[in-house]
């Protein structure tokens, strides 16, 4: 949501105060439909202090005020230099060497100057009662789909936006505000020197830092290993 400013009004409710009766608790079910709430958001609304920060703005005590998760995405991601020598960009079929042929990546990502990361999309392509599905299985379906499969770029900028920024980057913004732990890009497909097909990831430690890998399309992914997508215009 955000984060509320301002001061609570000394002023105290009562419990008489409180009470809803049907219809009032009627609209509240129904905002909460509408808004797209599941149980477990109105739970938590309720446990926390969301109410008396949302009571401020009802009052015009407080604004809301949304995180911005823009960065420019304009540096090519080179793997020789990123990662070491003889990381390369796979080039050509999944079956083949990865040494001849186009390179494989969404090459729609070079037309992105700026990457507003409130509008990514955090996709498993999982079906239906799949709990995994293989690295190659789940490229070959973001493929079929529209969206934009975010690459090399997209990993660099917001990686060295983490190396500058830290608490205030946008990775640990999207950790705080959607609980957001680890993320993979499909969108550039990197050949390892030993000829395996890999793609990289940022992930969230234990410790709260974030750090990159590279994990081997071989591996499978779950609903908790998302790749990051961009909806196509």
């Amino acid at each position: 949501m955000g984060h509320v400013f301002g001061h609570r009004p000394g002023k105290e409710s009562t419990m008489s105060d409180l009470m809803l009766d049907v219809d009032q608790a009627g609209e509240l079910k129904a905002a909460f439909r509408r808004a797209g709430w599941t149980n477990a958001d109105i739970k938590k609304f309720s446990e926390g202090d969301f109410a008396a920060k949302v009571l401020l703005v009802l009052m015009g005590l407080a604004t809301i005020v949304r995180a911005v998760l823009k960065l420019a995405c304009t540096k090519v991601f080179n793997p020789a230099e990123f990662i070491g020598k003889d990381w390369k960009v796979w080039r050509g079929p999944a079956d083949g060497n990865g040494l001849e042929g186009d390179e494989d990546r969404d090459v729609r990502e070079d037309d992105l100057a700026v990457i507003d990361w409130e509008q990514v999309v955090l996709e498993t392509n999982l079906l239906k009662d799949e709990t995994v599905v293989g690295g190659e299985e789940k490229l070959l379906r973001l493929e079929a789909g529209s969206n934009i499969r975010l690459g090399g770029k997209a990993f660099l900028s917001l990686w060295e936006d983490y190396q500058g920024n830290r608490a205030n980057s946008v990775l640990e913004k999207l950790y705080q505000s959607k609980g957001v732990k680890v993320v993979y890009f499909f969108g550039t497909v990197l050949r390892r020197p030993i000829g395996d097909r890999c793609v990289l990831c940022l992930y969230r430690g234990d410790v709260g830092s974030w750090s990159w890998s590279y994990s081997w399309l071989g591996d499978d992914w779950s609903a908790g290993s998302p790749s990051v997508s961009l909806a196509s215009v």
